[in-house]
C-alpha cells in the first residue's frame, strides 16, 4: 500500500500514502517549495531516510500513522491530529492505494476485487469525509484524488485496479459538484506510467482457458520497466504543485484547478483515444439509442 500526505507553501496539507512512489516524490517537492506537510503511512518507519536527510527541514513536516481502511472514528482522530498540528488543512492529497496485482478477473475473484475496491475507493472516501468538515468550516480547501489512466484505458487483465480507479474518478467528479458551494476545489489526478517501481504480481487461481492470455500478461509485466521515457516522479509532482498553486507550468491558467489533471504523454494519448472512441460509438449507435421518449 502506498501512504498519503497533506500540505502546501504557506498552506498546510495532508497526504495519505506519502512514504514511497509518487507520494514520496510529492512530499519532497512540497518541502522543496517551502510548504508544510503532514505525511501519513501505515508504516511510518518508511519516512526515516527522508527525515534523516540533512536537507529535510524537519520543522515543516510531521508524520502520522494511518491506515486509510481503518474504521471511520479512527481516521477522524488522525485527521484531527493533523489539523491540530498547524491549525488547518488547505490541501488533501488522496494518493494512498494498492495495485491489487494482475490477472484475469475471473481468476482473481470477487473477494480479491472487493479488497482492492475497499482500499482504493473506500479509503479515499473515508479520508476525504474526515477532512471535509474542516474545509467546509473555513469555506476553503483543495482535494486531490489520485485516479489512473487505467480507469480510461481498461488495460488487459487489470480489472480490480482499473475498476477501483474508475470508481474514484466518478467519486471525484461528483464530489466536485457537491462541495463547490463551499469554495472547495476538487481535481482527479490521472498519472500515466511513472518510474516508481510499482509491483505487479500475478494474482488468482489459474484457469486453463486463460493460459495464453496470462503468458502474454507475464511478458508485458516483465518488459514494463523497459518502456521508454517513463514519467519522472519529481517532474510530475512538481507539475502537480504548480497546478495547485497556479505557478510554473500553470502560471497562465488563471488559477483554475482542472476537474481532471492528466500527467504524462502516455496518459494524454490514452485519454484522447478513449474520448474519440466514445464519440465514435455514440455517433454510430445514435439511431438506436435516440427517439425513445414518450413524446417521440
Amino acid at each position: 500500500m502506498f501512504p498519503q500526505v497533506i500540505s502546501y507553501v504557506n498552506d498546510q496539507g495532508l497526504q495519505p500514502g506519502a512514504s514511497k512512489g509518487l507520494g514520496l516524490a510529492l512530499t519532497k517537492r512540497i518541502l522543496a517549495r517551502g510548504d508544510c506537510v503532514v505525511a501519513t503511512a501505515r508504516d511510518t518507519t518508511r519516512f526515516e531516510p527522508l527525515l534523516s536527510d540533512p536537507n529535510t527541514d524537519r520543522s515543516r513536516i510531521t508524520v502520522l500513522e494511518l491506515d486509510i481502511t481503518s474504521p471511520t472514528p479512527l481516521v477522524k482522530e488522525i485527521v484531527k491530529k493533523a489539523v491540530g498540528h498547524w491549525g488547518r488543512i488547505d490541501v488533501l492529497v488522496n494518493n494512498a492505494g494498492v495495485g491489487g496485482g494482475v490477472g484475469p478477473s475471473e481468476e482473481q475473484g470477487l473477494e480479491h476485487m472487493m479488497k482492492v475496491m475497499t482500499t482504493n475507493y473506500g479509503g479515499t472516501v473515508n479520508v476525504t469525509n474526515a477532512v471535509l468538515p474542516y474545509m467546509r468550516e473555513r469555506r476553503s480547501g483543495t482535494v486531490l484524488i489520485y485516479g489512473s489512466r487505467t480507469g480510461y484505458r481498461n488495460e488487459f487483465l487489470v480489472a480490480p485496479y482499473a475498476s477501483s480507479k474508475a470508481a474514484v474518478h466518478s467519486y471525484g467528479e461528483t464530489l466536485s459538484a457537491e462541495v463547490a458551494p463551499f469554495n472547495i476545489r476538487v481535481s482527479v489526478v490521472v498519472p500515466g506510467i511513472f518510474d516508481t517501481g510499482l509491483s505487479m504480481p500475478m494474482v488468482g487461481t489459474p484457469i486453463a482457458d486463460y493460459d495464453r492470455a496470462r503468458e502474454e500478461l507475464r511478458k508485458r509485466v516483465e518488459n514494463r520497466h523497459r518502456l521508454p521515457n517513463q514519467g519522472d516522479p519529481a517532474k510530475g509532482m512538481d507539475a502537480l504543485v504548480d497546478v495547485v498553486k497556479g505557478e510554473g507550468r500553470a502560471k497562465d491558467k488563471g488559477g483554475v484547478l482542472p476537474l481532471w489533471l492528466f500527467l504524462g504523454s502516455d496518459c494524454l494519448v490514452d485519454v484522447k483515444a478513449r474520448a474519440d472512441k466514445l464519440k465514435r460509438v455514440a455517433e454510430e449507435w445514435a439511431d438506436v439509442g435516440s427517439g425513445l421518449g414518450k413524446d417521440d
